[in-house]
């Protein structure tokens, strides 16, 4: 009985911690696309529509 219980909690962890990594990763894949977007903002604002650059 205690060896089915500890197998159990066993795959209770993993099933846990994979659904937190891919939790996780998702964010971080949200986190880097706003950044990028907010990145390009500040860049549009250095140089204005109309302007050259050489």
């Amino acid at each position: 009985m205690n060896f089915e219980a500890g197998i159990r909690f066993i795959v209770f962890l993993v099933i846990f911690g994979v659904t937190n990594y891919l939790m996780m990763l998702r964010r971080y894949k949200n986190d880097i696309k706003k950044k990028k977007c907010l990145q390009q903002e500040k860049i549009s604002r250095l140089y204005p529509k109309g302007s050259i650059i050489f």
